[in-house]
């Protein structure tokens, strides 16, 4: 058991659960649940859908809900899936024995604990498309019924934002929804970013080559286009890896000097990102972003876009340049600046800036936020301490 876990057992007794909304695509929010399993390494792991084809080896869940009807509901998607997650979690009678409960995602804000548990909510988002994506429903169908829906589910939803003790989130970007949109007193949040396997990453994976590279899901959202766009009027090679719905279209658009590497492996992925001038990312307000901090572990400067978590993960002149996606300086334009003016950290300094996101570093923040919920969901009358 490492440090952090011992100290885990010891704040509370050892009776702690986690319970994670779901198992559905091995995306960010279900590698942060299992590396939650792993901090409370001696605790159940409960999940509200499980996914036995993505779950690591190394993690054992239980599901949560349970019934031919829920389980149904859980296969589908939209409001028969939400429906679904609302009957499950309100009483999640396994949950209700432990005196401390660890939850991630959202669908776990339904629950109403015991009154003498103590409960950690780890927030990946606040339901972005009801708040701080509520115009791209503008250009939508059927916006107007839409927008009714969305307020009648932010109504019905806000209740479930203040049952947590303690909110933990995974940036500083989300701190700000959680306290906007949710009306949660800052006081009760805390950051702990999301585990990213910076050790997996290294300077020395490959010799710096001649391209530039991106690599995420090929998804609007992460705005490929505007990379592809830049480079097609630039002199110079980029590697597009990754896949998904919009490789076709992005195929299409794309010069010469464009290469799609579909999806790789990770031993490749290493190569590529510690081989790159530079790793070039522009997906929209990101919460967190993960891909650009594995490019900085390999030691490999970050053209990123100045919006949401990316910003912060950029120290202009240092370890690369931002971006505007519609004004200056442009995409084409950070490239060209990257090229004249180069930056002033080697990649050994790049990737012990990205230390900060390791995996190390998650587990002693999630254990000191138990800790502290501890502490802070105990109740004593003032006058009982003379006694």
């Amino acid at each position: 058991m490492t440090d952090d876990g011992r100290r885990a057992r010891d704040a509370t007794n050892g009776s702690l659960a986690v319970a994670h909304w779901g198992e559905h695509a091995n995306g960010g929010g279900d590698r942060l649940a299992w590396e939650l399993s792993r901090v409370f390494e001696n605790a159940p792991f409960f999940v509200g859908w499980r996914d036995e084809d993505v779950e690591p080896d190394d993690i054992e869940s239980e599901q949560l809900i349970e019934g031919r009807f829920l389980a149904w509901a859980l296969e589908r998607d939209g409001l028969a899936k939400q429906f679904a997650h609302l009957l499950g979690w309100q009483i999640a009678e396994p949950l209700r024995v432990y005196d401390v409960l660890v939850t991630s995602g959202n669908e776990p804000l339904f629950y109403v604990p015991p009154d003498d548990q103590t409960w950690i909510a780890y927030i990946h988002h606040t339901n972005r498309r009801q708040s701080d994506q509520i115009d791209e429903v503008t250009s939508a169908r059927f916006a107007s019924p839409k927008l009714l829906l969305y307020y009648a589910m932010r109504v019905a939803y806000d209740h479930n934002t203040h049952k947590p003790d303690l909110f933990v989130v995974n940036s500083e970007v989300v701190k700000r929804r959680v306290v906007r949109y949710w009306g949660v007193d800052e006081d009760r949040i805390r950051v702990v970013y999301p585990p990213v396997n910076t050790s997996a990453y290294s300077p020395d994976d490959a010799k710096t080559e001649d391209y530039y590279l991106t690599l995420s899901r090929l998804d609007w959202h992460k705005d490929v286009d505007g990379i592809v766009k830049a480079f097609n009027g630039l002199d110079q090679q980029l590697i597009v890896a990754g896949d998904g719905p919009e490789r076709d279209s992005l195929e299409e658009m794309a010069g010469k000097n464009v290469e799609f590497a579909g999806f790789v492996p990770e031993e490749r992925k290493r190569e590529l990102l510690a081989g790159a001038k530079a790793f070039v990312f522009n997906g929209r307000d990101e919460d967190f972003g993960i891909a650009p901090v594995e490019a900085l572990a390999a030691g490999t400067p970050l053209l990123g876009i100045d919006e949401g978590m990316t910003r912060y993960q950029v120290v202009p002149g240092k370890n690369g340049y931002r971006h505007s996606r519609d004004g200056s300086p442009s995409i084409d334009e950070a490239v060209v600046r990257f090229e004249t003016d180069g930056i002033e950290w080697s990649p050994d300094e790049i990737a012990s800036f990205a230390d900060r996101f390791s995996v190390s570093a998650f587990h002693e923040g999630m254990t000191n936020a138990v800790t502290e919920a501890v502490e802070r969901s105990r109740i004593v009358p003032d006058w009982y301490e003379q006694y």
